[in-house]
C-alpha cells in the first residue's frame, strides 16, 4: 500500500477535467447556436463555411444590384413611353392633317408651330431622363466626344535679374581721367603702374594741383588748396576704365556712382561729349562742376550682373481629350467577377429619330413626314421592347440569384449551425459524468487512509 502517489485519484481527477471540457463545449455550442466557433472546433469546416458565407454575401448584393437595375430600365421604359405617346402619335397626327390639300398656308404654318414644340419636348424628355445622375435616353450608339479638362503640369521658368556689382578696379589695365581746365584734358595711367598718389596739373593750367588715389573699388581726387601754392582745380569731366575682362564682353566702363565729396556740388550727367559716347560726369563739357579748395570726389564703378535662375512651377493647363461613348450600362448580377448583364441604352433625341428637320408646308413635305415619323416610332416601338426584355431577363436572373443564395445559406447551415438536440444530449452526459466523477473522487480520497489500520 502506498500513500505518496494516490493514483486512483489521479485518474478519477482527469476524467473529471475531461467532462468538464465536453459540458463547457457543449454550453459555448448552445449559447451561441454554432458548432463551430472557432478554427480549433473544425479547421476544414470553418474554411468551408467562410467561402459559402462570402458567396452567399455576394449573392444577397447581386439581388440589391438586380434591382436597382431593373428599376433603371423601367425608368428607360418609362421616358420611351411618354415619347411614343402622346408626342410622336401627335406629330403623325399633325402630319397627316397638314397633308391634306384643304389647309392654307396660314394653317400649316401653325402646325409647323405646333410641331416644334413637340419636338423641343422630345428632346426635354431625352436629355433629361436620368436614373442616379445617369442619362438615359441620350446616349448616342458608339464614337466619342471631346471634353477639355483641367491638369497641372511642372514647366521650367527662367527669369533673369541684373544686379549691380562693383567693378573690382585690378581688372582693367588702365584708366582715363577727364578734366577741363580752360580745355578738355585727357590723362591715361596703366592700372598697374598707378602709384599710391599721383600729382597732376592740367596742360592748360599749371598751377591747379590734384591728386588721385586708386582703391580696389573706388577712384579718388582731391585739390591742393592756395595754402600749397596751386588754384584749386579737380574740375573732373569724366572717368573711364579701360580694358577691363571678367564682366561679360565689357571692355570699358565709366565711373557711375558718387560715393562721396566736399565742396561745391556734383552730380552724374548723361549728356555726351567730345571724349565719350557715354555718361560723363557733369551735366556737360562747358557747364562742368567746380571745387573749392580742398574738396574731394570718391567715384566707384558699377556694372549691372545678368543673373538667370531657373525654377521647375506647378502651372494649370488645359488640354483636350477624346472619350469613348460606352452605351452600355453594366450590372453586377453574381457573386463572382464576370457575373455581369449589359443594358444598352438609347438615343431618342429628335436628332437621332430623324425628325429634327421635318416639315409640313408644303403637302409634298407632309408626306415626307409623315414617312419620317414613322420610322421614328418603330425606332421607339423597337426600343421599348428591348427594355421589355431586359426587365424580363433581369427578374428571371434575380429568381436564379434567390433560389441559389437560399440552397447555399441550408448548405452552410448544415456545416457550421449546431444540433441543438445533439448538443443539449452532450451537456446532459458531461453533467452526469462530472457529477459521478466527483463522488468517486471522494472515495479515492479516502482510500489511503486504511493505512491506519497497520498501526493499531
Amino acid at each position: 500500500m502506498v500513500i505518496q502517489s494516490n493514483v486512483p485519484a489521479l485518474n478519477t481527477l482527469n476524467r473529471l477535467q475531461k467532462n468538464n471540457k465536453n459540458t463547457a463545449s457543449a454550453l459555448e455550442r448552445l449559447s451561441s447556436g454554432l458548432r463551430i466557433n472557432k478554427a480549433a472546433d473544425d479547421a476544414a469546416g470553418l474554411s468551408i463555411s467562410e467561402k459559402m458565407r462570402a458567396q452567399i454575401r455576394g449573392l444577397n448584393q447581386a439581388q440589391r444590384n438586380i434591382q436597382d437595375g431593373i428599376s433603371l430600365v423601367q425608368t428607360a421604359e418609362g421616358g420611351l413611353a411618354v415619347i411614343h405617346d402622346p408626342h410622336l402619335q401627335r406629330l403623325r397626327e399633325l402630319a397627316v392633317q397638314s397633308a391634306n390639300d384643304t389647309l392654307t398656308h396660314d394653317d400649316r404654318h401653325k402646325i409647323q408651330e405646333e410641331i416644334e414644340q413637340i419636338k423641343k419636348a422630345i428632346d426635354e424628355i431625352a436629355n433629361n431622363t436620368e436614373f442616379n445622375g445617369i442619362k438615359l435616353l441620350n446616349v448616342p450608339d458608339s464614337g466619342t466626344v471631346t471634353k477639355t479638362t483641367e491638369v497641372m503640369k511642372s514647366v521650367t521658368k527662367t527669369e533673369t535679374t541684373y544686379v549691380p556689382e562693383v567693378v573690382d578696379l585690378a581688372k582693367a589695365t588702365s584708366i582715363t581721367i577727364y578734366e577741363k581746365s580752360t580745355s578738355l584734358n585727357e590723362l591715361t595711367i596703366p592700372i598697374t603702374s598707378f602709384p599710391i598718389t599721383l600729382e597732376w596739373s592740367p596742360p592748360d593750367s599749371p598751377t591747379e594741383k590734384y591728386w588721385f588715389d586708386i582703391y580696389q573699388y573706388a577712384f579718388q581726387t582731391t585739390a591742393y588748396g592756395p595754402e600749397s601754392g596751386y588754384t584749386p582745380g579737380n574740375n573732373i569731366t569724366g572717368v573711364r576704365l579701360n580694358g577691363l575682362s571678367g564682366y561679360d564682353g565689357v571692355t570699358e566702363m565709366w565711373a557711375n556712382k558718387l560715393l562721396a565729396y566736399t565742396g561745391a556740388g556734383w552730380e552724374p550727367s548723361d549728356a555726351e561729349g567730345d571724349h565719350s559716347p557715354d555718361a560723363i560726369l557733369g551735366s556737360d563739357l562747358s557747364d562742368y562742376p567746380k571745387y573749392t579748395q580742398g574738396s574731394n570726389i570718391l567715384l566707384r564703378f558699377e556694372y549691372m550682373r545678368a543673373v538667370t535662375t531657373t525654377t521647375t512651377v506647378t502651372v494649370p493647363e488645359l488640354i483636350t481629350i477624346e472619350e469613348s461613348i460606352d452605351p452600355k450600362v453594366i450590372l453586377q448580377v453574381g457573386a463572382n467577377a464576370g457575373d455581369t448583364f449589359g443594358v444598352d441604352l438609347s438615343d431618342v433625341r429628335v436628332s437621332s429619330l430623324g425628325i429634327d428637320q421635318i416639315m409640313v408646308d408644303p403637302r409634298d413635305k407632309a408626306v415626307e413626314a409623315i414617312g419620317k415619323i414613322d420610322v421614328a416610332i418603330s425606332k421607339v416601338s423597337s426600343e421599348r421592347s428591348k427594355y421589355g426584355a431586359y426587365q424580363n431577363a433581369l427578374e428571371h436572373i434575380h429568381n436564379n440569384v434567390a433560389n441559389y443564395s437560399l440552397n447555399l445559406s441550408s448548405a452552410e447551415s448544415r456545416i457550421r449551425d449546431a444540433d441543438m438536440a445533439k448538443e443539449m444530449m452532450e451537456m446532459t452526459k458531461s453533467n452526469i459524468l462530472a457529477q459521478a466523477a466527483q463522488a468517486m473522487l471522494v472515495q479515492a480520497n479516502q482510500t489511503p487512509e486504511s493505512v491506519l489500520q497497520l498501526l493499531r
